[in-house]
């Protein structure tokens, strides 16, 4: 009898789930995969406005500019972020993908070892070096490989599975590179010229290393990291570090870096409710010492989260969404009142009262619906159907609503908060965001939730992050997969099942135009200008699972036409389509190196026709790649090889191990 009994209360039990999912499934309303209740409130909690998102605010469908307090308490930022933890047991928050330093998003990109690639200022015996590929010229990014033009720093051994020491190589001879030595630290690197020191991402910590002796470095400082290393530059001489911290039981005081802790009471928070998991710091250190001097620390979002620096600023981005909850109740009791009877109002209308969480209403509402339902007999289907169309109808003429991107400006003098914006969408990644002529430009997804489909936006904002104006509605049913900015030009990829490239007209902040559309087989990830070719941008991807080079003429920007293909039909993965520093410029030669998982390959583009002139195998997935003199070194997991650009003949092989 036990036995039996209990297996008709479980009968019972998936009876009332499932009708609870026939109720959710009949509206359409069911999220995109990924999506989730993101509510982050407890109802009720002292210290920070709860209040709900109102589908009508803002332009071009974004909420009003959201001011920016801190907490009252420390007993109101935990309750903040009590939900969110909720969360994470029911996984639904996501983790921080990154690759020791996940790079979130420029102008014109960065020249590779001077004005046309020519030059080096420290006085050494190489006539020129190539530098990291970064967005922006004047801010270095961390990468596994640095020189200074007397000595290359390559801690790209991951691969491997003992990662555990960074190779100093003596370049004195560009064609006969020795080792060194070595530094018992491993993970991506900044070179600080001025202060002759190498510092040393590595996972939890970071090292300080003087290296005024190359063949003897020697450890200056190291702090631990108790957050993780979103993003990093160096600038002006000095660190700037964002950390992000997922607060946890007793998460007061944040400790994000070294002994420095940040007071829950100083973090700063929007006056509308986000989709809040994470604590975002912006932290000026001094490299030499290790030493922070300045921070700031914003709530934040780690799933679509995007990070970008620029001379002037740092800016931190975190999201906002409407639940089904939030949708479900801003229609029925507003312009769909009438598709339900009086009493279904009535009763939402008390439920909206009720102090219990977002889940527990969004329960009692599916409820109220399937009594509804219920008892309307043969009337059910069509009411149900007509339910459904409407719900559908209203998501996708507020989808501008259902998801938005919140943006902190931190200025980079005072590292203090100096604006903040909100716009419709998501952002990709750093490329995402721009800033030029004291103007923000972002792109964005609309993300395809409650029944409504994507669309992507390319947004300006001004100094005070409001919108002036915006490029609206590219790529129906696609998401954003690259964006590049350049100057007064902009290019954005979108991508479902053909890649459409679009040009942008980004001359008149009050005024942007989408100029060219070009649909093509495939997709680009990374964007790159070859400025010395003109009117030529390379489009770095990947089509029916091979990896895909194109060339794009824009001399034409509102014809593009796509001037020459190359698919490496072997190669399934090259680390440029998410990495823009693993990929290489060299204007002198006219060529750019492109790692890959079989071999790595060096490409010329005259004329926007691209030839290959050689593929080098270095033991296993191609990493890096830099010049030195009229020399190539392609780096891998196990092995250095020099390749004479002159002739493209390998001249040597080096054991990197």
């Amino acid at each position: 009898m036990p036995r039996e009994s209990n297996s008709q209360g479980v009968v019972l039990l998936a009876t009332v789930l499932v009708g609870a999912v026939l109720v959710v499934g009949a509206f359409g309303l069911v999220d995109a995969p990924g999506t989730a209740d993101t509510d982050g409130t407890a109802d009720g909690t002292d210290g920070f406005d709860s209040r709900q998102l109102s589908l009508t605010d803002g332009v071009d469908g974004a909420a009003d500019d959201p001011e920016l307090d801190t907490f009252g308490s420390a007993e109101a930022f935990e309750s903040y972020f009590q939900t969110a933890q909720q969360r994470t047991r029911f996984g639904f928050r996501e983790r921080v993908e990154t690759t020791n330093i996940e790079m979130e998003d420029g102008d014109a990109a960065a020249p590779q070892g001077g004005a046309d690639g020519d030059g080096s200022d420290d006085g050494g015996g190489t006539d020129r070096v190539s530098e990291t590929n970064v967005q922006e010229a004047s801010l270095d990014e961390p990468d596994v490989l640095k020189t200074d033009g007397e000595s290359v720093y390559y801690g790209g051994h991951r691969f491997q599975r003992a990662a555990e020491e960074t190779t100093v190589l003596d370049i004195d001879d560009p064609a006969d590179p020795e080792i060194a030595a070595t530094i018992p630290a491993a993970g991506e690197l900044l070179l600080v010229e001025e202060t002759e020191t190498l510092v040393v991402f590595e996972e939890g910590r970071i090292w300080g290393y003087d290296i005024s002796d190359p063949a003897d470095p020697q450890q200056r400082w190291n702090e631990k990291l108790d957050a993780d290393l979103q993003t990093a530059r160096l600038y002006d001489g000095s660190l700037y570090l964002v950390l992000v911290d997922r607060p946890e039981d007793e998460p007061c005081p944040i400790e994000p870096y070294g002994d420095e802790s940040v007071a829950c009471t100083d973090v700063y928070r929007p006056s509308t409710q986000a989709d809040t998991d994470a604590v975002y710091t912006a932290a000026r250190v001094d490299p030499a010492t290790g030493e922070l001097t300045e921070e700031t620390s914003v709530v934040g979002s780690i799933r679509h989260s995007a990070t970008y620096v620029s001379e002037s600023a740092l800016y931190l981005s975190y999201t906002r969404s409407t639940s089904r909850f939030e949708l479900m109740t801003s229609y029925l009791t507003g312009p769909g009142r009438d598709v339900v009877s009086e009493d279904v109002v009535d009763d939402i209308e008390d439920l909206q009262a009720l102090d219990i969480s977002r889940r527990a209403k969004q329960t009692e509402l599916d409820v109220i619906i399937e009594e509804w339902l219920g008892g309307l007999d043969d009337e059910r289907r069509q009411a149900q159907q007509n339910l459904s169309d409407e719900l559908s109808t209203y998501a996708e003429d507020n989808k501008r609503n259902l998801s938005t991107t919140g943006i902190v400006r931190v200025g980079l003098d005072e590292m203090n908060v100096t604006a903040s914006g909100e716009v419709p969408g998501y952002p990709l990644n750093q490329w995402s965001l721009d800033e030029h002529d004291d103007h923000l430009r972002i792109a964005t997804t609309i993300p395809r939730v409650h029944g409504a489909e994507s669309e992507n936006d390319v947004y300006v904002l001004d100094e005070e992050l409001s919108v002036t104006g915006s490029v609206t509605g590219l790529g129906e049913t696609e998401r954003i997969y690259s964006v590049r900015f350049e100057g007064e030009e902009g290019y954005v990829v979108t991508f479902r099942q053909i890649d459409p490239f679009y040009t942008l007209d980004l001359s008149d902040p009050e005024e942007p135009e989408m100029e060219g559309e070009l649909k093509i087989p495939g997709v680009s990830h990374y964007l790159h200008p070859l400025a010395d070719e003109g009117d030529l941008i390379l489009g770095v991807g990947e089509e029916d699972g091979s990896v895909k080079l194109s060339t794009f003429d824009v001399s034409n920007r509102s014809n593009p036409v796509e001037k020459d293909v190359e698919l490496l039909e072997d190669e399934r993965f090259s680390e440029a389509n998410r990495n823009h520093r693993a990929f290489l410029q060299d204007e002198r030669h006219g060529v750019f190196f492109l790692p890959a998982g079989e071999s790595s390959y060096v490409f010329s583009y005259e004329n926007g026709t691209l030839e290959a002139e050689i593929s080098v195998s270095v033991g296993g997935p191609g990493v890096r790649a830099m010049y030195v003199d009229d020399y190539l070194y392609v780096l891998g997991p196990e092995e250095i090889v020099v390749v004479d650009e002159t002739s493209w003949e390998v001249v040597k092989r080096l054991d990197s191990r």
